[in-house]
């Protein structure tokens, strides 16, 4: 009867060690999200209306010797959307590789004054711009910026002169760009910001829409999750995750070849 019992007990804890081995991550991650929404929540609440930045643009962008002044904190109201506009297999399927159109296109969207969101005409863009490098790249897949600027240039009609790539960009860099109303499209290492809400494993090489910042933290448009709207990174975080890629961050100019009611918005 006591070896019945023991081997009763015996089981019973091996089967609590597995259930609590196999259930561990999934509790860790879900205290890991919680912990994360308390620090997005906090940075959104440091952001007073007079950090808002106001749309009308005049500064150009260029490094200085001299180390520009500007605010502590700064916010950008950039319209949001996922990569993937529908949450389905079927859409993550045909978006996975769409970051850096949907990164691009809420800055488009930005200086174009679009408030309401149409994920159907999102989703038609998005699939227009693959199209557009499946002619012209060959394939679809994960472009850097020199790319992603000859397709804004190909697909949007930008000129020239209307993107600027800053190389090896410093948080600074992109600090001053968000100050004087500049949206800042970013390449990531994905996996180095470990978002919890992305697809996992999470991807490696990411774009993601830089909106704001504060003293400590970058706050971004981050397409790759449905969460993305105001997701904020530690600035120590995303400068490592930004490094991983290059560094070399996009930043577009004002464009009037591309009106409120194009089709390709």
């Amino acid at each position: 009867m006591k070896k019945k019992i023991l081997t009763i007990a015996l089981l019973g804890c091996i089967a609590l060690t597995l259930a609590g081995f196999l259930l561990f991550p999934k509790i860790e991650n879900y205290f890991y999200r919680i912990q994360l929404d308390r620090a997005n929540a906090e940075t959104m609440k440091q952001i007073a209306s007079t950090d808002v930045i106001n749309q009308s643009i005049s500064q150009s962008i260029e490094r200085s010797a001299v180390q520009p002044l500007i605010p502590e904190k700064a916010y950008l109201v950039v319209p949001s959307f996922c990569q993937s506009p529908f949450p389905t297999e079927e859409s993550w399927h045909i978006h996975h590789a769409s970051c850096e159109e949907a990164a691009v296109l809420q800055a488009v969207y930005y200086f174009n004054g679009v408030k309401a969101i149409d994920l159907d005409r999102v989703d038609s863009t998005l699939k227009d711009m693959i199209a557009w490098q499946e002619k012209n790249f060959g394939l679809h897949k994960d472009i850097h910026a020199d790319s992603v600027k000859m397709m804004m240039m190909g697909y949007f009609g930008y000129k020239e002169d209307e993107i600027k790539i800053i190389r090896d960009a410093t948080i600074l860099d992109i600090k001053q760009a968000v100050a004087q109303g500049y949206p800042v499209v970013a390449p990531t290492y994905g996996r180095t910001l470990n978002n919890p809400y992305y697809k996992p494993p999470g991807p490696e090489y990411h774009m993601v829409t830089v909106i704001g910042y504060t003293s400590d933290r970058i706050i971004t448009n981050d397409v790759g999750t449905k969460r993305g709207k105001d997701f904020s990174y530690p600035i120590d975080i995303f400068k490592k995750a930004m490094d991983r890629e290059g560094g070399d961050v996009i930043i577009l100019m004002p464009h009037s070849g591309v009106p409120s009611d194009s089709t390709k918005i």
